[in-house]
């Protein structure tokens, strides 16, 4: 009896060892891994979400970091107010920000409150996915001194509701023509945001200043220009057959301008750039003629801005004319131009740029690329810095839309585990406090950050005023007055 017992207590000690040095040699951590995304929009949700679904057992706790008191970036802040169907993904963004391993902290400057180096003190991981937020220039006379010339960023954030943009007062109703420099979607946006009738973006979650000044706009033609043709356009069809669809509104385009496209040319595109040539290009034939049309639109390419004229408000922008360094080129999307030295003069009173975004160095210690305005990676893997990686536009350039983000955050994700579960990271056995600690730093440093319950305050806030005047939502335009509210259990 006495040896079943000594072999049973021996047996027991041998397993009870080899599994202690099992635990000891596995790549699992004792205690969770620490993993912060810096930046709470698309490209910040949809990697955590993918983190989520790839992490399995292992414990892993998830804080998403916001500059602002409010998430979802460029879903609330970028999406044009008409497009109501695209801000539905905040739904999805809902759960993923209610998940028991997930935190949202709103309201801290990561860069600035924090500098990207102090998170490593609570954080095994950092995901760098705060997107591109400054426009390119033009750099040509007359873009920063004379009034009513705006990025499309700012104006976007005029009628979107950014804070930082709630100043900007845009006049509208001393000229009849725009122009839009730059033909992507978010030019496309603008224009359709110039020409809707304002009683259908009034249902919208447009802020009511914009709305006022639009109710007071003289603007009747929008003309969209770009330095190539009609085969390097940016936009999209969905933006596109907006445009032509807008009630009261007609398209201008011109035949010869798309004279040298044949079906033989068409047929070697891809889908989607064959889909949006042909509906260009059916346009044309139809010329989209409405009986009652009051305002207008045109597209029109080979013209490089030279000079925006004026006293002290914008009169006219010179363009000079471009043709292809190579006709044989004229369907390559990257095709390269040249200036022909024809000027020709468009007279407007209002000038919106969108010409593109780049990304931000937000902290000196971050290896960045300053001309193509992203952070160097390999990979998604920064450079240099071990634990920290990136995703979305600021890992590889202002480019894209929501559905290549989606797909970006899955492979960005995969990388993350495979480097966990191949024991390239070296720190995960250190034991880290997470959002605990961050939000005990901010606080030291006077800062209140914001959890999503706190946001939950603002956004029932902001539907309710939205409600009672037949909009889904509308939005508070002044920083201190969201932190205010946040923190007003009654708002």
């Amino acid at each position: 009896m006495l040896t079943h017992v000594v072999r049973r207590s021996f047996t027991s000690c041998l397993i009870r060892r080899s599994l202690s040095t099992i635990s000891s040699q596995s790549s699992s951590p004792p205690s969770p891994i620490r993993i912060c995304v810096v930046g709470s929009g698309p490209a910040g949700f949809y990697l955590t979400q993918n983190l989520l679904k790839l992490r399995q057992s292992l414990p892993v706790t998830i804080d998403i970091l916001e500059k602002a008191p409010v998430p979802f970036g460029l879903v609330r802040y970028g999406v044009a107010p008409d497009h109501p169907e695209v801000k539905n993904v905040i739904h999805t963004f809902t759960k993923i920000a209610e998940h028991e391993h997930v935190r949202f902290i709103g309201n801290i400057h990561i860069g600035n409150t924090v500098r990207l180096q102090e998170l490593q003190q609570f954080y095994h991981i950092v995901i760098l996915a705060y997107g591109s937020s400054v426009e390119r220039t033009l750099n040509i006379p007359g873009e920063t001194t004379l009034e009513n010339v705006f990025s499309a960023k700012d104006f976007v954030g005029w009628y979107n509701g950014v804070p930082e943009n709630a100043q900007l007062r845009p006049k509208l109703d001393g000229t009849d023509c725009a122009v839009i420099i730059g033909m992507g979607n978010v030019a496309l946006d603008c224009a359709r945001i110039l020409l809707s009738p304002v009683d259908d973006l009034a249902k919208t979650d447009i802020t009511d200043q914009a709305l006022d000044i639009l109710r007071q706009s003289r603007i009747r033609h929008v003309i969209l220009v770009g330095r190539r043709g009609p085969m390097q356009v940016s936009f999209t069809i969905k933006e596109l057959r907006e445009l032509t669809k807008l009630n009261g509104v007609q398209s201008m385009l011109k035949k010869e301008d798309f004279q040298e496209i044949d079906q033989n040319m068409i047929d070697k595109l891809e889908r989607p750039r064959k889909r949006l040539t042909e509906l260009m290009l059916k346009t044309v034939r139809t010329n989209q003629t409405k009986d009652h049309a009051e305002r207008f639109w045109y597209l029109k390419f080979w013209r490089r801005p030279r000079r925006i004229n004026g006293k002290t408000m914008v009169e006219s922008v010179d363009f000079e004319h471009t043709e292809p360094v190579d006709r044989q080129q004229f369907a390559n999307e990257n095709l390269f131009v040249k200036e022909n030295g024809t000027i020709e003069t468009v007279p407007c009173g209002l000038v919106i740029k969108s010409i593109g975004y780049y990304g931000v160095q937000i902290d000196p210690w971050l290896p960045f690329d300053k001309e193509r305005g992203i952070i160097l990676n390999q990979q998604n893997r920064i450079d240099d810095r071990p634990g920290f990686y990136c995703t979305g536009w600021i890992g590889r350039g202002a480019r894209g839309v929501i559905v290549e983000t989606t797909t970006e955050s899955h492979t960005v994700a995969k990388r993350i585990m495979d480097d966990i579960e191949q024991g390239r990271l070296q720190n995960l056995h250190d034991a880290k406090s997470g959002g605990d600690g961050l939000i005990s730093l901010a606080k030291s440093r006077q800062v209140r950050c914001i959890s999503y319950d706190d946001w939950k305050k603002l956004d029932a806030h902001e539907t309710k005023l939205g409600l009672s005047k037949g909009k889904p939502r509308e939005k508070i335009l002044n920083i201190d007055k969201m932190l205010e509210l946040t923190s007003n259990s009654n708002s």
